[in-house]
This record gives C-alpha cells, sequence and structure tokens, in this order.
C-alpha cells in the first residue's frame, strides 16, 4: 500500500496560479493498492464525489470478474511522494480501496521492483522516451559531440 493524493485538477491549476488559496483546493489522502495490471486510477465513489469530480461517459473495461461498463470521469491529479500524474479515474463501490494504475505510475517515473514489491522512481515515461531514441537507438543516436552542427 502506498500514501498517495488525489486533487481536483481544477482547483490544483488555480492553487499553482496563485488564483486559490491551498486550504481551498480539494483533495483526499488515502492508502492506496499499486495494481500494474490496472490501467487507469481507480477512486471509490464517495472520494470521487467528495473531489467533484465530472462523470464523463461509460467505457467497456475488464475487471476481475470479466467485461464490464465502468464509469470514466474527469482529470485529476495524483501524487506519490513528490512526484504527480494527470488521469482520468475509473469509479469504484463506496468503501473500497483506491487503485493507482500503470497510466499514472509510468508518468510519475515509478517502476515496481519484482522482488520486493517496492515502487521505485526512474524517470517519467516522457523523459524515457526521449532518452531512450536521443541515446539508446543507433540508428537515432546523437552524437553530443556534433551538437554545434545540428543548427
Amino acid at each position: 500500500m502506498e500514501r498517495a493524493w488525489t486533487f481536483r485538477i481544477i482547483d490544483y491549476v488555480k492553487w499553482v496560479r496563485g488564483e486559490l488559496p491551498e486550504d481551498d483546493v480539494r483533495k483526499v489522502e488515502f492508502e492506496s493498492l499499486v495494481d500494474t495490471g490496472a490501467m487507469y486510477p481507480t477512486l471509490p465513489k464517495d472520494l470521487i464525489e467528495k473531489l467533484g469530480l465530472t462523470f464523463l461517459k461509460k467505457v467497456d473495461g475488464e475487471v476481475a470478474g470479466g467485461p464490464a461498463k465502468l464509469r470514466l470521469y474527469g482529470l485529476t491529479i495524483v501524487q506519490i511522494e513528490d512526484r504527480i500524474a494527470g488521469c482520468s479515474v475509473i469509479e469504484r463501490p463506496k468503501g473500497t480501496t483506491p487503485v493507482v494504475g500503470v497510466v499514472a505510475l509510468e508518468q510519475m517515473g515509478f517502476r515496481v521492483d519484482p522482488v520486493t514489491g517496492k515502487l521505485v522512481k526512474g524517470l517519467p515515461l516522457m523523459l524515457s522516451l526521449v532518452r531512450s531514441l536521443l541515446c539508446s537507438a543507433p540508428s537515432r543516436r546523437l552524437n553530443l559531440a556534433q551538437k554545434d552542427k545540428l543548427v
């Protein structure tokens, strides 16, 4: 279980811009299950209501019991430690354990150590992708010694 926070994105953006005091940002703190088999974060209905998230639509998905219609809600900011991610949220029944899925974990640059089951910090998804394109693929490797000749 990991301590996590979810913020209503509209409030969070207003706080970052200095338009809303930090105490007025709608947020919830909770213990979350980290599940690399889940795509999106899930929150129980009571936490979704507390955040005032907007219902977007029903989507087809797959849960432990098989195919299901899932309720998708608007963007939130998910935070674990000092890392944040912006994600849509799937609704779970009231009182169930929140889940942080792979979309948020990748955005935050976490991976799960297969031996210990603990989160390990790495580069966020986009930084990892850019780094691999620039440094790993031989056909796309950037020769930093010749960077001045690129202009």
